[in-house]
């Protein structure tokens, strides 16, 4: 009886944390279950950052004060190689190469994230976004751990978004990439750098995982122009070469 208790109390427990991750809650639902915060997501920021308080003054969690933007454009095929779950962006049914992983408000040193703003995404925006940000739960989640630090509201940081996505012009080279490639990391920063002629490699970073590509992360003023970005965010990759899986579909 005790035992059946317990798997009926583990089964819902599932399906509240799948619920809660479709929504965007998942952060406060484990915190209600557990009484601590998720850190399923605490890897998404510039590897070897920390959250600071800027150093010039302010609070770290303050709406709009921050000093420029990182753009993460994940790359999905290798995202797809670890998934498990079959999800519509690995589904195959829509050829998904370069991706918006986020735009993320960050300081010099460090990064603003969990602003206290209760505004919740909009579905119709949701939707908006799905083409660049192939998943609900990335686009509410990146809403409540960054765009609530940018001091907008969820429709204009998401036009925030696909501006600055926009703006980055993709090599045709990895366009519909058919086969996987071996390259170096300065060449993917050449690549990029080749097609947007105002863009130099302080304002580009490479990230990288397993040998494999992970992200394009550029950097932006708030009005949108390149950048340079704060040593923080240049030189994330240390390999000589990485590969990058096809593109699926």
């Amino acid at each position: 009886m005790n035992r059946n208790k317990t798997l009926g109390g583990f089964a819902a427990l599932a399906v509240g944390a799948f619920l809660a991750w479709q929504n965007g809650t998942l952060d406060q639902f484990i915190g209600q279950q557990f009484g601590g915060q998720s850190g399923a997501f605490t890897n998404n920021a510039p590897s070897g950052q920390r959250q600071q308080t800027r150093a010039s003054g302010g609070s770290q969690h303050e709406q709009g004060n921050f000093d420029f933007y990182v753009l993460a454009m994940s790359w999905s095929p290798t995202f797809c190689e670890d998934d498990t779950r079959n999800s519509d962006q690995c589904s195959g049914r829509r050829s998904y190469g370069f991706v918006a992983h986020g735009l993320w408000p960050q300081y010099e040193k460090g990064w603003p994230e969990n602003c206290n703003v209760n505004a919740r995404v909009p579905d119709r925006t949701v939707s908006e976004m799905l083409p660049i940000m192939p998943a609900k739960g990335l686009i509410f989640h990146q809403w409540k751990k960054h765009g609530t630090c940018s001091g907008l509201q969820p429709d204009a940081y998401f036009d925030t978004v696909k501006d600055a996505f926009q703006k980055v012009k993709i090599p045709t080279a990895f366009d519909g990439l058919s086969k996987t490639i071996n390259v170096k990391p300065r060449v993917i920063e050449e690549a990029f750098m080749e097609v947007n002629p105002t863009l130099n490699d302080t304002m580009i970073s490479i990230s990288c995982s397993k040998k494999r590509l992970r992200e394009v992360r550029v950097c932006f003023d708030k009005d949108l122009n390149f950048r340079q970005c704060s040593k923080e965010v240049q030189r994330e990759c240390r390999d000589n070469s990485v590969r990058m899986p096809p593109v699926r579909g």
